[in-house]
């Protein structure tokens, strides 16, 4: 038998182990009536043993990323609170800065505007305000944000303020600036999987189909450049090109 962790935040002091156990089995009876009930694969959940074996994994993976997810949730709290318990300029950027990175681009704006408008010569804050801004759909907000960004450093984040100025030209319709930006990018860094499926991106806005073809099909080989810890990413990029050039 599997050995099954609830791993729910706070879960051991609301039940105790023979309640979690015994929760733990319902959820897998419950998950095998439904998993019976799926077309094609439905017969395998019928098989006994090995029906209850495969959804006693498929509830411990549901239950572990739940509780990853309230990790995640609890430890953006607690960071989230030591931010806010000081009212700095830096403190602001910092806590903008996080909350972009959990995806909360609309909460980020008023902690990253007050940031630049204490040090408005941090590119930092100007390029998390564009990237922000662009989430958010503010796109002439975030343009003129990451334009200035670029102007105070536009190899910053190793170029990253050149790919976001590149996307946020792109969707405000400057693609003239869309792919200069990528034509910079790739002078200073060198090409790469996201540059080149932006570039192909901005070639077919431009009504050039066989340079938007040729470069959505060297990401493949780009792949292979980058350094390992980097592949999945890297693969996520090729995967859209792929798709992005075939439809």
């Amino acid at each position: 038998m599997l050995a099954i962790s609830l791993g729910m935040t706070g879960a051991g002091k609301v039940f105790n182990p023979g309640v979690r156990f015994l929760a733990y089995f319902f959820l897998v009876f419950v998950a095998l009536a439904v998993l019976r009930q799926l077309p094609v694969l439905g017969g395998v959940f019928r098989i006994p043993l090995l029906g209850f074996f495969l959804a006693a994994v498929v509830v411990s993976a549901v239950v572990a990323k739940g509780g990853e997810a309230l990790a995640r949730r609890a430890k953006l709290q607690r960071q989230l609170r030591e931010l806010g318990e000081v009212d700095t300029p830096q403190r602001r950027g910092k806590l903008g800065r996080l909350l972009l990175q959990h995806n909360r681009p609309a909460a980020a704006v008023e902690h990253l505007r007050a940031a630049i408008a204490a040090d408005p010569e941090l590119v930092d804050w100007h390029y998390r305000l564009g990237m922000a801004l662009l989430q958010a759909g503010d796109r002439e907000g975030a343009l003129e944000s990451l334009l200035r960004a670029r102007d105070l450093d536009e190899g910053f984040a190793y170029g990253g303020v050149l790919l976001q100025l590149s996307e946020a030209a792109r969707v405000t319709g400057d693609l003239e600036l869309a792919l200069g930006s990528l034509e910079r990018f790739e002078v200073l860094e060198g090409p790469n999987p996201e540059q080149a499926y932006r570039k192909g991106r901005v070639y077919r806005a431009l009504g050039r189909p066989e340079e938007a073809r040729a470069t959505f099909d060297s990401i493949p080989a780009l792949v292979k450049q980058v350094p390992g810890y980097q592949k999945t990413e890297a693969r996520a990029w090729a995967l859209r090109g792929f798709w992005t050039s075939r439809f």
